[in-house]
């Protein structure tokens, strides 16, 4: 485990961390931000801002979703940064595959 790693699970097991991630669930409702649904066990608190030298400020934004949408937006990110038109493209084949299983 690298030190940057072993920073991260110490502040996460932190008074302040707990305290931050329960106000966001209450903020977001108790909901997964990006697919409305009800966050589960093992939910996620994810930082907006990636900079590993911010990870503790609380002032950053912060997004409350179950653990595949956190997986998600993480994996989207990768492509996102590069290319915005990616999601032009998700939509493009969501809207077909909605269409094919009507």
């Amino acid at each position: 485990m690298t030190e940057s790693q072993k920073r991260k699970r110490k502040f996460r097991i932190s008074k302040n961390w707990k305290l931050k991630k329960l106000s966001e669930m209450k903020r977001a409702e108790g909901k997964d931000e990006i697919t409305l649904k009800p966050l589960r066990k093992g939910w996620q608190l994810h930082h907006n801002c990636l900079d590993e030298n911010q990870y503790e400020n609380m002032d950053n934004s912060f997004l409350c979703c179950n653990r595949k949408t956190h997986d998600f937006v993480h994996w989207l990110f990768i492509y996102y940064k590069n290319d915005v038109t990616i999601i032009d493209r998700i939509k493009k084949e969501m809207e077909e595959m909605k269409g094919a299983n009507e």
